[in-house]
């Protein structure tokens, strides 16, 4: 005799009465959720560091297509002159304009105090409730903001480098991002395939579509910062040192970098810049405010949606809700990784629940799937055949 249960409609009554098995069994369960949280949790900076290394993979995945299909090279062989070519030009730039670097980054650490110095004295001539509001008045006299800058530091270096514990660390760091590149773009099929195996068998061409989906927008977006990021470092770098700031281009450096981080890092940028410009004279510093809303500004207009295609658009509001949530849970690492985290949960949010009419496409790493099923599916409906053979 079969013992069958059904599952209860609200306010209706169990068949059976709850048992001790079933406590158990959600009590466990419960816990296999905790334990599994908690290791997530711990490993929360090696899996946003693996996503780096996936968007890297993404798009020297298509840099290898691209490649593969006018010569006739082994993929490997083409995907490591991809990573390794692409690592050894940023570090050979590097290396060009280390020395460059050193030498103004000197002269920026020198003068941002003079410059803190005189935008204070400019703050309290022009609105002195403000500037005491931003920074008390010191018991010796010195400068306030340099005192409040002192105050946050701690706080302010645990956020920016909390999860750079060591140079061996930003080391092991960037060799995971490099291999993981290189082996995502050697083989994407078989990184595919896998996820697909762990899909069941009715939903894999629906959840195909939406990983296609995934990879072209991740890999637009994240080919499209690397470009922006060169045009925006050369061109702020340019710009500062026609209009004569010391410093133009560590200045134009530290641009390139925070574009990664839409929203908040031009932001961040603008800051030391603008007190560079106040070592000389508010003049100049209300001139290089201009000059980076100019820049933000023809970015968003023109770069952007040129490169972008209109294929990824996020609301601003939730964009920015997501990376001070990322910033104040994961640091700065976390809001690295705000953007195509948010992008990726609302595609395949979008695609799975929103959008009813996706294309049912037959996957070709599974066409045998289907195949079986009928064959079974026939075998079963018609017992005399087999019989028979």
């Amino acid at each position: 005799m079969r013992l069958t249960t059904s599952i209860p409609a609200f306010g209706q009554r169990p068949d059976r009465p709850l048992r001790t098995g079933d406590l158990v069994r959600a009590g466990l369960t419960i816990l296999f959720v905790v334990v599994c949280a908690q290791l997530v949790w711990s490993a929360r900076l090696l899996i946003l560091t693996a996503f780096l290394g996936v968007l890297f993979g993404l798009s020297a995945a298509r840099v290898t297509d691209w490649i593969c299909a006018r010569v006739r090279f082994k993929r490997p062989v083409v995907a490591a002159l991809v990573v390794f070519g692409a690592t050894a030009l940023l570090l050979l730039i590097f290396a060009w304009t280390f020395p460059i670097l050193v030498e103004q980054s000197q002269d920026l650490r020198t003068k941002l105090p003079e410059a803190a110095a005189k935008f204070e004295a400019w703050v309290g001539l022009k609105q002195p409730k403000l500037l005491e509001a931003i920074a008390p008045a010191t018991a010796d006299g010195s400068s306030r903001l340099i005192a409040a800058l002192q105050v946050h530091t701690p706080a302010i270096t645990n956020f920016a480098f909390g999860i750079v514990q060591s140079a061996l660390t930003v080391a092991a760091g960037l060799v995971m991002v490099i291999f993981l590149a290189l082996y995502i773009a050697a083989d994407p099929t078989t990184y595919r395939h896998g996820l697909l195996l762990l899909i069941p068998v009715d939903h894999r061409d629906r959840i195909s579509v939406v990983l296609t989906s995934l990879g072209a927008t991740l890999r637009t977006w994240f080919a499209t910062q690397l470009i922006a990021m060169v045009v925006i470092g050369l061109v702020t770098t340019a710009i500062l040192a026609l209009i004569g700031v010391r410093g133009a281009l560590p200045l134009g450096v530290i641009a390139g970098i925070f574009e990664f981080i839409p929203n908040i890092g031009p932001v961040l940028s603008a800051v030391p810049a603008i007190l560079m410009g106040f070592a000389e004279s508010p003049e100049q510093a209300g001139v290089i405010v201009l000059v980076y809303w100019g820049i933000q500004f023809l970015e968003n207009n023109l770069l952007i949606p040129f490169l972008m295609k209109e294929q990824l658009d996020l609301p601003p509001a939730l964009t920015l809700v997501t990376q001070v949530i990322m910033a104040y849970v994961f640091g700065f690492l976390g809001l690295f990784v705000a953007i195509p985290l948010l992008a990726t949960v609302v595609v395949t949010i979008r695609m799975l629940w929103v959008e009813d009419d996706l294309p049912s496409v037959q996957t070709m790493e599974f066409l045998a799937v289907p195949a079986f099923a009928t064959d079974a599916t026939e075998a079963t409906a018609s017992p005399g055949a087999g019989a028979e053979s």
